[in-house]
């Protein structure tokens, strides 16, 4: 995940195809275990996977400055910026069988949706660009309000599985907050990108999920009901 004009910690397009083909790997095994309202849980490795592969295809594009670069930028911050605030909370809204940890995630869900909203907004009303600098790719994405945009940002995609009833999706939020906090202590200048690289250890917590969802003891948890349960 990313929010504004930071460096990617990624070095080359083979380290972005490499990540996305392990990502679609994951996702490849979630999807086929998921029922219908866990698809777009299931499905956030292989959305992490694709925007891998805009990066690695970024990377290619960028030394000839070819009209696909813009097309590739864009693409990239609509994943990064766009899609991820609501889609997180969404998914897991949907995978909550608990109606009072439902009713708490009316908040992530306020927060990424105007997430989103501002980032529409914003990549309507200002040009964006990316560059190569140094080993990495540098994002120009500039916007009013980033401390604000980011604190949105933040309860939208962390807060959201730390209100789930299930253990593994809290254990995915707090991963999510580990990883904010060491990404920001030791890479403060590549934050949001290095954040995003955590994609990978998300993803196998995703697997984990359902792997356990298939043990036999844990089968009726497939269907998830909206009655309230302790």
């Amino acid at each position: 995940m990313r929010l504004s004009g930071v460096k990617t910690i990624c070095f080359s397009a083979t380290a972005s195809f490499t990540a996305s083909f392990a990502l679609l790997t994951i996702g490849a095994v979630t999807v086929r275990r998921a029922s219908r309202s866990e698809l777009p849980f299931a499905a956030i490795p292989i959305f992490f996977a694709v925007q891998q592969l805009i990066e690695g295809a970024l990377w290619l594009a960028l030394p000839a400055q070819s009209w696909s670069v813009h097309i590739l930028t864009v693409g990239y911050l609509v994943f990064a910026n766009i899609l991820w605030p609501i889609y997180v909370p969404v998914a897991i809204w949907m995978i909550e069988p608990n109606q009072l940890h439902r009713n708490r995630l009316i908040v992530p869900l306020v927060a990424g949706a105007l997430t989103t909203l501002f980032f529409i907004g914003a990549l309507a009303m200002q040009p964006v660009s990316a560059a190569v600098i140094g080993s990495h790719i540098h994002y120009n994405f500039p916007h009013p309000h980033d401390k604000m945009a980011f604190a949105f940002y933040a309860t939208a995609t962390c807060l959201a599985p730390l209100l789930s009833s299930h253990k593994l999706v809290q254990l995915l939020g707090a991963t999510l907050i580990v990883s904010m906090v060491a990404a920001y202590v030791i890479y403060a200048v590549w934050f949001a990108s290095v954040w995003c690289y955590f994609a990978a250890l998300i993803s196998g917590l995703i697997w984990l999920y359902f792997r356990r969802q298939d043990a036999p003891g844990n089968l009726q948890l497939k269907k998830p009901t909206l009655k309230g349960q302790s």
